[in-house]
């Protein structure tokens, strides 16, 4: 239990993170920037990097730093949570071809420029352990943050548009696609420590998942739908105890939380995303600390910004580049190529939380970890000013069977 001198500095850190991340996320905004660009700039700015190591130990002294690491974790579970909950299961059948390629390619070809990246301009921080370390790094590059792609459509009134839909099945196949290959790499990671028993874990895990699915399908059909509030707390405790059971099998919690996400009935979805917004909006501003406080503090110097260059053209050229020439030799005009592209180009939240993961499991070392951190804030700031360039008038709206659509999330009819 924590002293009387750490629960006052604990409610102080958390005042001084609340506010940093809603001050910044409300600039980013009025500079036309996702939130989520000031929030992780928040993290960042509090971190040794920017501020020094002492005055960061100053603000958040190290026996207070697991307690806002505790309160990151569940923000970042409720957030995998939305993820999984946001991603829409029916098939987008106009597009369908399109979408297959795109996110394909979207994800291949910034994986494998990451594995070689790895292998060549970041060889020195492999380790002990080369392949999973370029692996590793092919993974990271290779996300696209679909909740704040989401945001972007919104702010934008693109929803509805054609390349709104594109982008939305593009992105969450892709998200799929992410999470499933890094569950598969972490655990094979982790089979060196646990000879590799926990891998058959997996399977039943997996198992469990589907007949959850079952049991709450026939709840919510048996019932007409539960009220929104008795859904909240469901959801709330499926998602701490899939994560759990993830993180005791050998995988990261993150992936028990994105999969109970995937598998909730969507009925009330909205209003359940409503609510547990206001909860995670408490918690996840302690995660953009808590990782800005691992980005290492030497890395504004000169040494590392031929790395950091690399890096951040490496992520541009195999998302942007990957999501373009795939939607083009698809038929899709230049300036809709561009558009897509662009917004495949996001990464946000989801790249720092797999980041976390990477860093607290030794797949990744500090100053890999850092590199990647600015650089996905760099091409999630990219985003707005990239989709400007090609947006010259906007798209027709299609038809839909639905008058009002949510700002959060979009089912294809």
């Amino acid at each position: 239990m924590p002293s009387s001198s750490q629960q006052v500095m604990l409610l102080v850190d958390l005042v001084l993170i609340t506010g940093a991340a809603a001050l910044l996320g409300r600039v980013a905004a009025l500079l036309g920037q996702p939130p989520v660009v000031g929030e992780m700039f928040a993290g960042i700015l509090t971190g040794p990097a920017v501020i020094g190591i002492h005055a960061s130990r100053a603000l958040f002294p190290l026996d207070v730093q697991g307690y806002l690491a505790a309160f990151s974790d569940v923000g970042v579970a409720l957030f995998m949570f939305q993820a999984g909950a946001e991603i829409e299961r029916r098939s987008f059948d106009s597009s369908r071809r399109l979408i297959v390629v795109v996110s394909v390619s979207a994800y291949v070809v910034p994986f494998l420029l990451g594995v070689l990246l790895a292998t060549t301009v970041l060889a020195g921080s492999a380790g002990n352990h080369p392949r999973s370390f370029r692996l590793f790094v092919g993974a990271a590059l290779a996300v696209t943050a679909f909740p704040v792609l989401a945001r972007i459509l919104s702010d934008r009134n693109m929803l509805r548009t054609r390349i709104g839909q594109w982008s939305l099945g593009a992105a969450a196949a892709n998200d799929v696609l992410a999470w499933t290959v890094l569950s598969a790499l972490i655990a094979f990671a982790g089979s060196r420590a646990n000879s590799g028993w926990r891998l058959l874990l997996v399977v039943p895990f997996g198992l469990a998942v589907l007949l959850v699915r079952r049991v709450l399908v026939w709840r919510d059909r048996r019932e007409g739908g539960a009220e929104a509030t008795g859904m909240a707390g469901l959801a709330v405790c499926g998602t701490l105890l899939c994560g759990a059971a993830t993180e005791w099998v050998g995988l990261h919690f993150v992936f028990g939380a994105f999969a109970f996400g995937v598998i909730f009935p969507r009925r009330h979805r909205e209003a359940i995303i409503k609510r547990l917004d206001s909860v995670s909006s408490l918690f996840l501003p302690a995660f953009f600390v808590v990782a800005g406080l691992q980005v290492d503090g030497g890395l504004p110097r000169g040494s590392s910004l031929p790395s950091l260059c690399a890096v951040i053209v490496t992520a541009v050229l195999g998302k942007f580049g990957g999501t373009f020439f795939a939607a083009w030799l698809c038929g899709t005009p230049v300036r809709d190529a561009g558009m897509l592209a662009s917004l495949m180009n996001t990464r946000g939240l989801t790249e720092l939380v797999i980041l976390v993961v990477g860093l607290s499991l030794g797949l990744i070392d500090r100053h890999v970890y850092s590199l990647m951190v600015v650089a996905a804030l760099v091409t999630t700031a990219m985003t707005a000013p990239l989709l400007g360039l090609f947006e010259r008038r906007a798209e027709p709206v299609l038809p839909s069977r639905r008058d009002h659509r949510s700002t959060r999330a979009v089912e294809i009819e």
